[in-house]
């Protein structure tokens, strides 16, 4: 073959695997991409959601490199009733979440109100029976954001089930493997507004290329990590991907909360006013909408 054959062969073979390429390079999602796609899986992907989870805590150490409690473990039941609302393409949220089990702490309650709109806090409630009394929960401060004793916390930063997407900058770290599923690893970094009232400098974030859905992430306080969330138990259930086990383990204090999603349901019919605080108080109005969702919990 003479040369200017072997050239013309060349750049034909060039031509033809262009338009692949340039397809590849346009359907490349930017990190700003991943995020907005990453906080409608979390966030946006149900209309309402109904869920049984089981939260054990407990103080722990380190032996031959696995956690093992190092005291009797904490095991909280509770029933939870989400309802999602655009409101002006702003996500709004209202969360109900009560205490089956122990005895000792049935009926205590969380309360949660997400707002879309910029520059407006969270509400966040929490009924005690054994106070009779409803208290306002101030959602950057850590023992008073805790969820029933436990590591988990309404506080927005540790939180990918209420971080707003626009509150934070983003960087693309890498894209590797986690759990056997292909990620990107996102750094998170609050705005100065949100600066203001978390004390995390940044969050790493291990994603789920197919649900979009975060499977770690590693929350930095003073260049070292102090919590990291452990997201695993990947699965669709109502046509919606969720994760149904998370861990989060506290560096700092050596606790440790694991939460098992073991019942769950999407879209199904909830009425507004049962996300209220009169769900906290008024134990026949609670119990009344509760027997229905336990209904249809198990369709």
């Amino acid at each position: 073959m003479k040369l200017d054959n072997i050239k013309q062969l060349t750049l034909v073979t060039a031509l033809l695997f262009l338009p692949s390429l340039t397809t590849s390079a346009e359907n490349a999602l930017s990190v700003d991409d991943i995020m907005v796609k990453a906080d409608h899986a979390t966030r946006k992907a149900f209309s309402t959601q109904l869920s049984t989870t089981r939260i054990t805590t407990c103080k722990y150490r380190m032996v031959d490199g696995k956690v093992k409690c190092s005291e009797q473990p904490r095991v909280v039941l509770t029933e939870n009733v989400k309802k999602v609302d655009i409101i002006d393409g702003l996500y709004n949220a209202r969360l109900l979440s009560i205490v089956r089990e122990p005895s000792s702490d049935k009926g205590s309650s969380l309360l949660v109100y997400e707002y879309g709109e910029k520059g407006r806090e969270n509400d966040n409630w929490v009924y005690l029976p054994a106070l009779a009394k409803v208290n306002r929960v101030i959602a950057n401060e850590d023992e008073g954001g805790s969820v029933f004793g436990s590591e988990f916390s309404v506080e927005t930063t540790e939180n990918p089930d209420s971080r707003k997407v626009y509150e934070y900058t983003y960087k693309l770290l890498q894209e590797t493997t986690y759990q056997n599923r292909p990620v990107w690893v996102v750094e998170i970094t609050p705005k100065p507004e949100r600066a203001r009232k978390t004390r995390y400098q940044k969050v790493v974030a291990w994603i789920d290329k197919q649900s979009f859905l975060t499977l770690k992430e590693d929350m930095y306080r003073n260049g070292k990590i102090y919590k990291q969330r452990i997201q695993s138990g990947l699965k669709k259930i109502d046509g919606v991907y969720v994760v149904t086990k998370v861990v989060m383990n506290n560096l700092g204090t050596s606790r440790i909360s694991q939460m098992d999603k073991t019942a769950m349901r999407h879209n199904v019919q909830v009425d507004p006013e049962f996300l209220s605080q009169r769900a906290l108080t008024d134990f026949a109005f609670r119990e009344r909408n509760l027997e229905k969702f336990r209904a249809d919990i198990q369709h």
